[in-house]
């Protein structure tokens, strides 16, 4: 009977790596020297961890979190921005609170996510939270997903994900993700040097040790390797700092407004879109150029998706076509070489060599999950480096 019992127990014992790919949006990679968040320190410090993650262009949340998990600029996986018309489909506005168009597969089609490539390889993923999970992609989804739900406490999303981990490895996520919100919330609303910011990093790190504890209740972290990444940084922003379109709207009152904010974009609809470029030019603080001439190094310009005239912010400044009573106090979707859009990257745990990395552009995560899932990634525009890297 002992010897029955030690078997169903050495069965028991789970052996599957788990990779876990761990989202704190809108994390500045600068936050982790705050003094606020010693188990992101530790785990920064004991394994691998870049001087910054570089953004896609724009440095906002759905487009970035997407390359990460295809390998892809944004300009070639099809999420351009959190709010996009796309003339295939002129009836459906894409934007983060429109349910039905985050989980319309039209809208993800044009990559093929990882965890599409691991269902069609025969393992399995639990996502807790990540643009493009909600819709149906090529017909599949993770084995475990929800629907976005911002209520969810950081402490519940990390309790959720455990509960899905606690499964016997034959019915356990491979690769799992796990998203925190609260960060990047904050800094928009108080601004990234806030008191509140600091709070929302201590309760994720507080979260961050809570599942460090969990998977090894569960025996798992032994088994995990964690990668740890941010979409994008933060920057202050002032009411002192607004480009102010409204004359330019009145010159040429058929222009379509698309994009606002650190990136605007506008169709010049039957506007002359020479003139408006040239009302445009001596608008100082901000750069505008047609689609087709965006400066390559923010590979950007070709999709449909794209509007017709796209203009860039200098670093703290807000690009309105009308005027309004306030200023969000934070933003991101400048330049991605800014510091301030700098992310977070750490990756911990099994096989992971104790190393500091030079800026890593976000796109590249998806080879070196690929690597570690040992599946056969999609075409994809990233290197294939980090892995050599990171991995012993």
């Amino acid at each position: 009977m002992l010897c029955c019992a030690c078997s169903v127990q050495a069965q028991q014992q789970p052996v599957k790596p788990l990779i876990l790919l761990i989202s704190i949006d809108g994390f500045r990679a600068d936050y982790i020297q705050r003094g606020f968040s010693p188990n992101l320190l530790h785990l920064a410090q004991n394994g691998a961890h870049a001087k910054g993650l570089i953004s896609s262009f724009p440095s906002v949340t759905f487009p970035n979190h997407y390359s990460m998990v295809t390998g892809k600029y944004p300009d070639h996986h099809g999420i351009v921005n959190n709010w996009m018309i796309d003339p295939l489909l002129p009836q459906q506005i894409f934007k983060l609170s429109a349910k039905e168009a985050v989980s319309n597969p039209f809208w993800w089609s044009d990559a093929e996510p990882i965890w599409v490539s691991l269902s069609r390889q025969g393992k399995i993923s639990s996502t807790l939270f990540w643009p493009g999970t909600e819709a149906k992609i090529s017909g599949i989804q993770p084995r475990d997903w929800l629907v976005y739900d911002d209520r969810l406490s950081s402490s519940q999303r990390v309790e959720k994900l455990l509960n899905w981990l606690s499964r016997p490895d034959n019915d356990r996520a491979d690769f799992a993700t796990l998203y925190f919100s609260e960060v990047d919330h904050f800094g928009h609303e108080y601004g990234p040097d806030s008191e509140e910011v600091n709070k929302s990093i201590t309760r994720i790190d507080n979260a961050i040790g809570q599942l460090i504890e969990g998977l090894d209740g569960l025996q798992l972290l032994k088994l995990t390797t964690m990668i740890i990444v941010s979409d994008h940084g933060m920057t202050s922003l002032s009411d002192q700092r607004v480009i102010l379109l409204d004359q330019v709207m009145k010159n040429f009152p058929n222009i379509e407004p698309q994009w606002i904010g650190p990136v605007a974009g506008l169709d010049s609809k039957n506007e002359d879109p020479q003139k408006v470029l040239q009302s445009l030019e001596d608008i100082q603080n901000m750069k505008c150029w047609p689609k087709d001439k965006i400066p390559a190094k923010y590979n950007l310009g070709s999709h449909r998706r794209v509007p017709k005239i796209v203009c860039l912010a200098d670093l703290g400044w807000t690009i309105s076509f009308k005027p309004q009573a306030k200023t969000i106090k934070g933003n991101h979707g400048f330049d991605p070489e800014e510091k301030d859009m700098h992310g977070l990257f750490i990756a911990s745990g099994k096989n992971i060599r104790q190393t500091k990395l030079n800026f890593i552009p976000n796109i590249d995560i998806y080879p070196l999950l690929a690597r570690m899932l040992e599946i056969i990634p999609v075409s994809n525009d990233a290197k294939d480096s980090l892995f050599e890297q990171i991995i012993y």
